[in-house]
């Protein structure tokens, strides 16, 4: 449960440029890691899957606490759980380059003109 609300918190205090560029938590994408706006602009743009991946996280962490499921069971839904929550953080990092990608351009044209 712990390990869900730590990833929504790290990606949304990224997303609202409480948490800068760092070797250490985040979508650390090298598009992500060129800038602070690439930074907070991936990390805005990856709120939903990063989202649902604590959540998921969340979830598993409580039923495993509240259902008192056997070991298999237990396993199992770990197991699920940990592939969905990667998937979607993958899903988040695909998401983040384009928008920190678009984010170093208009950096760009901003500094040409």
């Amino acid at each position: 449960m712990l390990g869900g609300i730590l990833v929504v918190a790290v990606s949304e205090a990224a997303a609202r440029g409480r948490l800068g560029v760092n070797p250490v938590a985040g979508i650390r994408t090298r598009a992500l890691m060129m800038s602070e706006p690439a930074w907070t602009a991936g990390h805005k743009a990856a709120r939903i899957p990063i989202g649902l991946a604590g959540l998921v996280m969340f979830l598993a962490g409580a039923a495993t606490l509240i259902l008192r499921l056997d070991e298999d069971t237990t396993g199992t839904l770990v197991l699920a759980s940990a592939a969905a929550a990667v998937l979607l953080v993958l899903i988040g990092a695909a998401v983040a380059t384009p928008a920190a990608n678009r984010a170093l351009v208009l950096a760009d044209e901003d500094e040409q003109h």
